[in-house]
């Protein structure tokens, strides 16, 4: 078992009172390649779930309940320096907008080299050249200019492209996906699907994808966990979920849906 989280309750500190739990009795697993989708609406405790097992939630946010393991270690106790072990190298994260995460006054390739050399005993020249070859095969045209280039000069698919390269340098162990595809057309968000699903399906990393789309959850998971109200309302394998809804949150995700020629098209 790669992440196993058990009736994991997440809080925040509110001065002068005690920590208020926003999410509640949230339990999964996740084998190594497999797919999670956690799909609701905003508000809904999504995002928090996956920030927690990233060790990165706002100020005053804790996981004060339930246990969450991650290849054996337990999240909950684990030190700072036991965190910055984990981060970038066996867990990685691509935010909603990769773009916004960058440095706006520094090149796409000053960003990579630095990261690398963070993480990896490398010189510079060894560096850049790693990071041509990752931005190379998220198929990014010209990989050399784009390391001379802004995050700002960079369309927002190029920018989810650089994103899913930097997440994956280390073939991360669990990359942690947070509305990868909100801010795209959808032609990109078709393209940039694909490459996730490269990166899970290709290289063997467990995902998993927080959307608000049960589209999208659909065609890239194995299993999806539904959440309403910092709740999980409905998990299961996707296509038992899809097929057969118990919950009337999702049969109302379900109903969202456009039909076009009488069909849903969410598989």
């Amino acid at each position: 078992m790669l992440l196993d989280v058990s009736h994991l309750e997440i809080s925040y500190a509110q001065k002068g009172k005690e920590p208020k739990p926003t999410v509640h009795d949230v339990t999964f697993s996740l084998e190594k390649g497999e797919v999670l989708a956690i799909v609701g609406e905003s508000g809904s405790g999504k995002t928090t779930v996956i920030r927690a097992l990233l060790g990165c939630l706002p100020v005053g946010g804790q996981m004060t309940g339930g246990m969450a393991s991650f290849d054996g270690q337990d999240l909950r106790t684990l030190p700072e320096k036991g965190w910055q072990k984990l981060r970038g190298r066996d867990i990685s994260m691509i935010f909603q907008d990769s773009g916004s995460m960058m440095n706006p006054v520094q090149t796409i390739g000053h960003q990579y080299v630095e990261f690398l050399r963070t993480h990896e005993k490398m010189t510079k020249s060894e560096a850049r050249a790693m990071a041509v070859e990752k931005l190379a095969l998220m198929n990014l045209p010209s990989p050399e200019h784009i390391m001379d280039s802004y995050a700002f000069e960079l369309s927002g698919g190029m920018r989810q492209r650089v994103g899913i390269a930097m997440a994956i340098t280390f073939q991360p162990k669990l990359l942690l996906a947070d509305e990868p595809t909100s801010a795209l057309d959808v032609t990109t968000q078709a393209q940039i699907a694909g490459e996730l699903t490269y990166v899970t399906r290709g290289l063997g990393t467990a995902m998993i994808i927080v959307t608000h789309n049960i589209g999208l959850a659909a065609a890239l998971s194995d299993r999806i966990l539904v959440m309403a109200g910092g709740r999980v309302v409905e998990y299961g394998a996707s296509q038992e979920v899809m097929e057969h809804p118990q919950a009337d949150y999702t049969k109302s995700l379900l109903a969202s849906v456009p039909e076009i020629g009488g069909r849903r098209y969410v598989e």
